[in-house]
């Protein structure tokens, strides 16, 4: 079996899993479901004046959509600050560098309740590190104090000598830029590397475009064309393949 060197990790639902039925609850139209829209606008009741709820969404709604189309457009990360760039414009709020930062913090906040980090992620991390692999995490993420602060958090960040994030990095995954940058950051070369993610766009084609080895954590059945070198359903059976 071949060996390597390191081994990244992708973060969101492949170390720490987000469970979007945790995240607050909205009522709208007769209609219930789930979102960060309620805790913001909670939050941030007393910037927002008369302003009801109804008239808080749509524009919130958007914000997030235009920056999804922004990305897609090259790939280039985004940071979360700009969606609500986009939101305050919308509703007709002043240039703010105070309320904006709010924003953002608020979103963030009701996003890191919906986060869930299984325990039994910690025993492979540790193994791992026992075997004398050098670890990483390479994760599409616009806000890197709050990515940071969940590996923090759930007790794990010290197991990882780089914490690549895409908001510090300006690229996305699958963008080849993102991937060489955490090479170079780990000074190896892409034949001593695998990484471990869930997407098979973003984490597994984005890897194996740039010579990587991979790792796909197939947790549904989904059809894919990227081509990993393993498939596994969780990341305890890492130990039966590296």
């Amino acid at each position: 079996m071949k060996k390597y060197s390191a081994v990244l990790f992708d973060l969101f639902d492949t170390l720490v899993m987000f469970e979007p039925s945790l995240l607050p609850k909205v009522m709208l139209n007769g209609e219930t479901w789930n979102s960060t829209a309620q805790h913001v606008f909670t939050r941030m009741r007393s910037s927002l004046g008369e302003m009801g709820f109804k008239d808080f969404y749509e524009p919130f709604v958007e914000s997030h959509r235009e920056l999804l189309e922004l990305r897609k457009k090259d790939l280039r990360e985004y940071p979360n600050r700009k969606r609500f760039e986009i939101f305050m414009e919308k509703m007709g709020l002043k240039e703010d560098d105070g309320m904006l930062e709010k924003f953002v913090f608020s979103h963030m906040e009701g996003l890191c309740g919906a986060m869930v980090y299984p325990e039994h992620h910690t025993e492979i991390l540790l193994y791992l590190k026992e075997k004398g692999y050098r670890l990483s995490v390479v994760s599409n993420f616009d806000h890197a104090p709050t990515a940071r602060e969940l590996l923090r958090k759930f007790g794990i960040a010290d197991f990882f000598e780089h914490i690549v994030i895409s908001e510090e990095v300006g690229w996305r995954k699958p963008h080849r830029k993102i991937f060489e940058f955490a090479l170079a950051r780990l000074d190896e070369s892409p034949s001593d590397v695998i990484f471990i993610g869930d997407d098979p766009e973003a984490d597994i084609m984005g890897s194996s475009n740039c010579g990587i080895d991979s790792v796909w954590v197939k947790r549904r059945e989904q059809f894919a064309q990227a081509k990993p070198k393993f498939i596994i359903k969780d990341l305890e059976d890492l130990k039966k393949i590296i």
